[in-house]
């Protein structure tokens, strides 16, 4: 049996995807980055072999595990790079994790070049190249499904081409989104950064990658603070030149040059809230 743990994001799913697409008997847990270690520690004794994609273990529970069992880690983030030592670990800044996997899957003689298209689709969105027309709405489709359905469509269909229904569900679902974004904007505070950088917040609960990318396009910042006050969540997205995820690792996150993101629990005195993350004086 083969436990594999992935993040809940659109990136874990595609992880999720190609691993069951390869393996029997696999049980999958979608975990965000700080409930990793706890989940291991109650449930890898149950498995002879663990997979883990786009998030990472603590050092620590990793020596415990390293000689107990086959492990195989693959992530992209900077804040992991550290793992590279390890002869089980597969890590790169410049692919998604969902990318990696694919490649690692192939390189072992498994039979997914269906899926190239998939992983080639969500790493564009995933380490925000916005080079694809269809990426936004891959990820918009993720957000309308929940990762269960999105997981179970892609095993049961590679195919990156959305069907009829997939197509009404986004349309009406871009309709909402453009008026979300049209109202929030509206509601967007204006700073610069202790750098001279100047930044975009807003507080947000939905859309916030189309947001921060709306906000980056056609106003004249340098990144974006998307705060949503319902989850205690911050994302962050960048211009192309703007290295954030500096911001995210210093406040417990991680991510990417262009988009980040971490927890943190905070007051709504906003100003104090970007003095304690670092981004003002």
């Amino acid at each position: 049996m083969i436990l594999h743990i992935t993040h809940n994001d659109l990136d874990g799913a595609g992880c999720a995807i190609l691993v069951k697409k390869c393996f029997e008997m696999v049980n999958t847990a979608y975990l965000n980055y700080d409930e990793v270690d706890s989940y291991l520690e109650e449930n890898y004794k149950t498995y002879d072999k663990i997979i883990i994609t786009d998030v990472t273990p603590s050092k620590a529970k990793i020596e415990k595990l390293k000689n107990k069992m086959n492990l195989t880690l693959i992530d992209h983030h900077k804040s992991t790079e550290v793992l590279k030592k390890y002869d089980f670990t597969i890590h790169s800044l410049e692919k998604s994790a969902t990318l990696l996997t694919y490649e690692w899957l192939i390189s072992n003689n498994h039979k997914i070049e269906e899926y190239n298209e998939l992983a080639e689709c969500i790493n564009d969105y995933d380490l925000w190249l916005m080079k694809r027309d269809d990426s936004l709405k891959m990820n918009m489709l993720f957000t309308l499904i929940g990762i269960g359905k999105y997981v179970e469509r892609f095993v049961n269909n590679p195919s990156v081409k959305f069907n009829e229904t997939e197509q009404y569900l986004l349309e009406i679902e871009n309709e909402n989104q453009e008026k979300y974004i049209s109202q929030a904007t509206n509601n967007t505070y204006f700073f610069r950064d202790k750098f001279g950088n100047s930044v975009a917040v807003v507080f947000a609960e939905r859309y916030n990658s189309e947001l921060g990318n709306y906000l980056v396009t056609n106003e004249d910042v340098d990144y974006t603070i998307i705060i949503n006050a319902q989850k205690n969540k911050i994302s962050l997205r960048s211009k192309t030149e703007v290295d954030i995820s500096g911001i995210a690792v210093d406040n417990g996150g991680g991510g990417h040059k262009n988009a980040a993101g971490f927890s943190t629990d905070f007051d709504f005195c906003l100003e104090k809230f970007l003095k304690e993350i670092g981004v003002l004086d």
